[in-house]
C-alpha cells in the first residue's frame, strides 16, 4: 500500500485499553491520511497537568467534571469549525462492557461523524497481557500524563473489548504488530470494506 492513502471526509475512531498503541498508531494513520488527529489527552491533560496524578493511584471523581467541560469545546468546535474536507482520527481509552461515562465519548464521536456526514471507521485494539503491561510501564508515556499501571493493564488485556455498539467495526490484535503495520492493517482493512460496500458511513 502507498505510504498515503486515498480518504476523505473519513473519521478513524481508535478505541482500546490504556497502552495498546492508539496514539502512536494514529500518527501513523495521520501521515498516512493527511488527517488531524484528535487524542483523547487533548481535553484530558489540561486538567491532568494541574492535579496530582501519577499514573497508577485512581483520580479523584471530581476531575472528571472539568474534564467533560473541556471535551465538550472541543467536540462542539469539530461539530461547527472544522473544515468538512478533513479526516480526523479519534482515540479512546475503553474497555470491557458498556458503561455511561464511555458511552458518551464514543457517542460524540459518533455524532461528529453524522452531522459531518463522514465516513466512520471503528477500530477496536486488542493487545496480549504482558506485552500490554510492557507498554503501560514505558516511561515516556508520564510525560502525556498517562496510565502507568501494569497490573491494570494486565487485568484489561482479559477484558472483553468495548463496543460502541455501531457496525463499521475492525478488530485487530496489535501483540506482534508495529504501530505502523497496524495503520497498514488498519486502512488495508477500511479499503477492502469502502470497496465491498461494507462501510456505511
Amino acid at each position: 500500500m502507498a505510504e498515503e492513502a486515498n480518504f476523505e471526509n473519513t473519521i478513524f475512531y481508535l478505541l482500546g485499553p490504556p497502552g495498546v498503541g492508539k496514539l502512536t498508531v494514529g500518527q501513523h494513520l495521520a501521515d498516512m491520511t493527511r488527517a488531524r488527529l484528535v487524542h483523547n489527552h487533548l481535553w484530558l491533560n489540561p486538567i491532568f497537568s494541574l492535579i496530582e496524578q501519577d499514573g497508577v493511584t485512581p483520580l479523584p471523581k471530581d476531575v472528571w467534571t472539568p474534564v467533560s467541560q473541556v471535551r465538550r469545546a472541543v467536540f462542539e468546535t469539530l461539530r461547527t469549525l472544522t473544515p468538512i474536507s478533513w479526516n480526523l482520527i479519534f482515540t479512546h481509552a475503553a474497555v470491557g462492557k458498556k458503561n455511561d461515562a464511555d458511552m458518551e465519548v464514543a457517542n460524540d464521536i459518533i455524532g461528529v461523524a453524522e452531522s459531518r456526514g463522514a465516513q466512520l471507521i471503528i477500530v477496536q485494539m486488542t493487545c496480549a497481557a504482558e506485552v500490554l503491561a510492557e507498554r503501560v510501564a514505558m516511561p515516556e508515556r508520564r510525560l502525556l500524563f498517562k496510565e502507568n499501571d501494569v497490573d491494570a493493564a494486565r487485568l484489561n488485556a482479559l477484558r472483553e473489548p468495548f463496543h460502541p455498539g455501531h457496525p463499521d467495526t475492525i478488530a485487530i490484535d496489535t501483540t506482534n504488530l508495529s504501530a505502523k503495520a497496524t495503520a497498514h492493517r488498519i486502512l488495508l482493512l477500511a479499503e477492502k470494506r469502502r470497496q465491498s460496500g461494507q462501510l456505511l458511513g
